[in-house]
């Protein structure tokens, strides 16, 4: 039974509008013993932002459910880590009747959340290959599609007159991580929404080269799926051995979804590429760089800084990743 626990009018008219009695007696469950001091903090606390004219007096009971709440779902992930569980968001929902960031929550909480490495992985990429972007192309204008608008690669770069348009895909994987038929299909996708599409990426590893100029997803489903189900069934032991499997295994279902897809696409290099949007009219095809390719790219336009993250991120463990410049709560845009 949850602790017996004093609520304010302003806190206990809010529940009752919205039926949270509850989520509360949850809440009260997580905070054991501190209840009573967090709901009078919170009390404290809310007042003081409506004197500071920070919130209005009429929210004051959502503001102390937010604050009381927020406070339990720092200690649910404390609690949750310090028994060698994961804590999701649609827990965090169900038992504080919090919307949490999880990265954000996680880093409250004073712990790293995996998506949190993940996020500083993209984005000192997104970064890198920006800077790359504006020095080799001059003009133009960027954006990052929203889920919503269909098909969404990491970047768009738009250059006027001459009008043309490229759809760009980062990878940002360890050196060792395959970049397999799975992501050259995402590529095709793109390309015949968008006529141009450069993959990049900081792997290696790739199966670009096996295949001939022109790439169809029959071949690509064909040869994948049996390639990816050998890496899927490898055992795993540390960290990045589980997450290359889980990449496999994305990639299958990826591979299983597309497989009816008649598209074809032309496999372009990234030299042509770049000389063909220099002459104003970017090549009908698909391009992929590796990851050292990549690197040379951005030491040859002088961006060594950006060169040693993206090295970074090629080299160094994902739990390991760090940065002091560039977030890692959320990705970029």
């Amino acid at each position: 039974m949850p602790k017996k626990v004093k609520y304010s009018a302003a806190l206990r008219k809010y529940l009752k509008r919205y039926n949270l009695f509850r989520k509360v007696d949850s809440i009260v469950s997580i905070l054991g013993d501190d209840a009573q001091q967090v709901f009078d903090w919170a009390q404290e606390e809310a007042q003081r932002r409506i004197d500071e004219q920070k919130e209005k007096k009429s929210n004051k009971g959502r503001l102390i459910f937010r604050l009381v709440g927020r406070e339990a779902a720092i200690r649910l992930v404390q609690e949750n880590h310090a028994r060698g569980r994961l804590t999701t968001k649609s827990e965090v929902k169900k038992k504080t009747g919090q919307k949490m960031e999880m990265p954000l929550l996680y880093q409250q909480a004073g712990v790293r959340h995996p998506q949190e490495a993940r996020n500083l992985r993209h984005n000192l990429f997104h970064k890198a290959f920006l800077a790359l972007a504006h020095h080799l192309f001059g003009d133009i204008e960027t954006r990052i599609p929203q889920t919503g608008e269909g098909l969404t690669p990491d970047l768009v770069i738009t250059h006027k007159d001459p009008d043309w348009e490229i759809s760009v895909e980062y990878k940002g994987y360890r050196a060792l991580t395959l970049l397999s038929e799975s992501e050259i299909l995402k590529g095709i996708r793109y390309q015949a929404a968008y006529g141009t599409s450069w993959l990049v990426t900081t792997t290696q590893k790739t199966v670009r080269d096996l295949y001939n100029e022109t790439l169809t997803v029959k071949e690509l489903v064909r040869n994948g799926i049996p390639r990816l189900k050998t890496i899927s069934r490898r055992r795993a032991y540390t960290e990045e051995q589980k997450e290359n499997r889980g990449i496999s295994m994305k990639g299958i279902k990826h591979l299983e979804k597309n497989k009816d897809l008649g598209l074809k696409c032309k496999l372009i290099s990234a030299q042509d590429l770049l000389k063909s949007c220099h002459e104003g009219q970017p090549l009908r095809g698909l391009a992929i760089t590796t990851g050292m390719e990549f690197i040379e790219m951005l030491k040859e336009a002088g961006l060594h800084e950006h060169a040693e993250n993206v090295l970074q991120v090629m080299k160094v463990p994902t739990y390991a990743l760090h940065s002091d410049s560039v977030t890692s709560v959320r990705l970029i845009g």
